[in-house]
């Protein structure tokens, strides 16, 4: 488990195309519209405001998860996880569980944060058991935030506070 930087942007690219391509629904956006390599390395320079964490075995990239800052200034002391996918055959294994373990100890770490936000399709329910078991609660429902084929997607907004005494190493 580590912090992904610009060298890993090719691995990263492909796993996160094999992500958009397995779970369209759960992702906000298309194969067709994720930015070239040379894009995504430049989103992966490491920064106070985001991190993309990487789980791997060996050297290959198996599990992917961004955690960043919200931008705004009355905002920063709220961050947004996202993107949270592990290769099919390493599920089951611990990765997911240890991807937002580390995201979650980012946030901590970032003087400031006090809430991590995220979204989650409703279908997803191993997703959202996963989430609930660090804590985070649903305190919304987005109707159709997505379509695919003529089908919509609603998604739940979930809230995890910092200093809320939850355990972030569940």
């Amino acid at each position: 488990m580590r912090l992904l930087t610009p060298a890993d942007a090719e691995a990263y690219h492909s796993v996160r195309l094999q992500a958009l391509h397995e779970l369209p629904p759960a992702f906000g956006s298309l194969p067709e519209t994720e930015p070239s390599i040379s894009e995504t390395a430049a989103r992966l320079v490491v920064s106070d405001e985001r991190c993309f964490l990487g789980a791997f075995q060996g050297e290959q990239l198996i599990g992917i998860i961004r955690i960043s800052r919200y931008s705004a200034p009355n905002e920063k002391h709220r961050a947004y996880l996202a993107g949270l996918y592990v290769l099919p055959s390493f599920r089951c294994h611990g990765c997911g569980r240890a991807l937002i373990h580390h995201a979650l100890s980012w946030a901590a770490n970032t003087p400031g944060i006090r809430r991590v936000n995220l979204t989650v399709v409703t279908q997803q329910e191993g997703a959202i058991r996963l989430y609930q078991s660090f804590g985070f609660r649903i305190y919304g429902t987005e109707q159709e935030t997505f379509s695919r084929d003529g089908q919509f997607y609603d998604e739940y907004l979930m809230t995890l506070e910092l200093d809320s005494g939850n355990n972030c190493n569940a």
